[in-house]
This record gives structure tokens, sequence and C-alpha cells, in this order.
């Protein structure tokens, strides 16, 4: 009777497991859409191929400045009048750079320069804002340069270069 057994033909693709495996078939295409969802969720987190792209929004004098947020690689000029603040919000966590008169200004701080009072500050690991204040008018225009580098993948950098004028 053994013998009955194994000659009988399998069809092509038949696994040996096929009988061991007693799972209900709507238990089976649950799980397979669950590995699909984790899959596809993971495929978004961090590095390389994922959909997630870096951006930064920018605002000055609390209004959004038109236009496309800026992304990976990409560069903004923006003109504010002294007594303006800007604020930059990027979708992830970055490293604010401020470069203000070929310096790099760390951390919450005032800085004056060409009669100019810059305060930067910091208000959370992807959003900053600069404030601008000046006694008397400006003799020139003051130019600043924000540098934001993604601290998930470092060759994510963005530049805005703001001049400020009276």
């Amino acid at each position: 009777m053994q013998q009955d057994q194994e000659s009988t033909p399998k069809p092509a693709g038949a696994s040996h497991f096929q009988a061991d495996f007693a799972c209900p078939h709507w238990l089976r295409r649950r799980a397979s859409a669950a590995l699909l969802v984790a899959a596809a969720s993971l495929s978004a987190c961090g590095g390389g191929d994922g959909f997630v792209t870096f951006d930064i929004g920018i605002r000055v004098g609390g209004v959004v400045v038109s236009g496309p947020p800026i992304y990976s690689g990409g560069y903004r000029s923006v003109t504010m009048r002294a007594g303006q603040s800007i604020q930059l919000d990027a979708n992830e966590p970055v490293y604010w750079t401020l470069l203000v008169g070929g310096s790099s200004v760390v951390g919450s701080v005032t800085v004056v320069y060409a009669g100019l009072a810059i305060t930067q500050t910091t208000i959370s690991n992807s959003r900053i804002i600069v404030d601008t204040s000046s006694r008397f008018g400006l003799v020139s225009p003051v130019p600043m340069t924000l540098i934001a580098t993604s601290t998930i993948d470092s060759a994510q950098v963005a530049t805005v270069d703001v001049l400020v004028v009276n």
C-alpha cells in the first residue's frame, strides 16, 4: 500500500509540507497582507531608496514664502527687512548652521554684525527662528546663510541665503 502512495504523481510545484500546513486559507491571506504592509512601511524609513524627501519650509515675518519648499541639494534666496524674523522648518531632524559675515553662529545666541542684531533660537530638532533688529538704519544690506544638514543622511543639505535690508 505504501508503494501506491509514493507512485501517485504530485501536481507541479507542490510542496511535500502541504499536508502538514493545516492553516485556514483566510489566515494565510491575512498574514501575507501583514507582511506586505510591514515591508512597505520599512522601505520608507531613512536611507537611500525611501520615499521620504528632505525639505524645508520658510516663513518671513510669519508669512509663508511663496513657491515650493526647498529640497535636498536646493537653494533659495530670500530678502527681508531688519526687524523681521525668518523661521525655517524641516520635515526631519537637521543640524542648522547660520553663517553671518562668513562666521558660523552656534547655538541660541545673539550676535551683532554691521549694525544688525541677529538672534538664533532653536525651537526643535527641525525648526529654528532667526530674529533681526537694528537701532539705526543699516549702512548696507547684511547677508546671512542658513544651511540645513539632515541628521539622518548627512548628504542631504539645503541652503537659504538671506539678505537683510532697511
